[in-house]
């Protein structure tokens, strides 16, 4: 399955919850005019078979394409070490982003500094298209905020989704002048393009504005979240509920989209 064609790939484990993820992997991937693809990493404790595991994403695809004869659809799976899977998913199938309910995000947010595109959480059932129609990026003095932003204009361009930039607070301080930076420069890039834009003035600082951009998007009902996600988390960010799995675990039906705050992600190819 190797080829040149980018993919949204939705994280297949037959655990409950799985459908609802493989139903927003569709919405994005229709959106986005991508291929889509179910993964499945092969569970040994499980004694699983290849036979088995094959016969089930198989049957699945095949009601997808039955369906939506415009998208394309594959599976794969693979017997080895996820680190390794989310290093091919990257270099050998152009994976973009990964869909997987939010059951698994204990566990995929420990790998997720290993890889090279965004993981989304999601859980809701109904309400898709409400949902990638209200993108809520926070923009602080982070590095990563202008990463967040680019992704977000991804369904902005294909999905005329309205994207809220939730502008830290930092009093008077440097960090103010980088966060006014990050903003003028996300602003002018999404200047290029046709979708809806608005600058919400959050009045807190960049180390609890990942917290403030939830409460905000909740009040929303419908929307979708993007932060960035650290492997290194402090005693303070626990204690203060500041964590992505807290974040996630709070989110009701809002999809989470956490991008690694460590490595360069692929980008989109329209």
């Amino acid at each position: 399955m190797e080829n040149g064609e980018q993919k949204i790939f939705v994280w297949c484990d037959f655990s409950e919850g799985m459908d609802d993820a493989i139903l927003h992997g569709i919405m994005v991937a229709s959106t986005l005019r991508k291929e889509l693809c179910l993964f499945h990493l092969l569970d040994h404790r499980l004694h699983e078979s290849v036979e088995i595991a094959e016969a089930r994403l198989r049957g699945t695809t095949s009601k997808i394409a039955a369906f939506l004869t415009t998208l394309e659809v594959r599976y794969l799976i693979k017997d080895q070490e996820i680190i390794k899977s989310l290093s091919d998913l990257s270099e050998l199938y152009e994976c973009l982003a990964l869909v997987a309910h939010k059951k698994s995000a204990t566990y995929l947010l420990t790998v997720l500094q290993y890889a090279a595109f965004p993981f989304l959480f999601v859980s809701a059932k109904t309400n898709l298209e409400q949902i990638y129609r209200q993108i809520i990026v926070p923009v602080g003095y982070m590095k990563k905020s202008k990463d967040l932003a680019l992704w977000a204009s991804y369904l902005g361009r294909h999905n005329n989704a309205l994207i809220s930039l939730f502008l830290s607070d930092e009093g008077w301080s440097d960090d103010q002048k980088t966060a006014k930076n990050n903003l003028f420069s996300i602003q002018r890039f999404y200047a290029k393009f046709m979708f809806p834009v608005q600058i919400i003035e959050s009045h807190t600082a960049t180390w609890k504005l990942q917290k403030a951009t939830l409460l905000h998007a909740l009040s929303l009902k419908f929307a979708m979240v993007i932060i960035a996600s650290s492997s290194k988390t402090t005693f303070l960010d626990s204690l203060l509920g500041l964590t992505e799995e807290k974040v996630i675990l709070k989110s009701e039906d809002l999809s989470v989209m956490c991008v690694n705050s460590h490595r360069d992600f692929y980008t989109f190819c329209s």
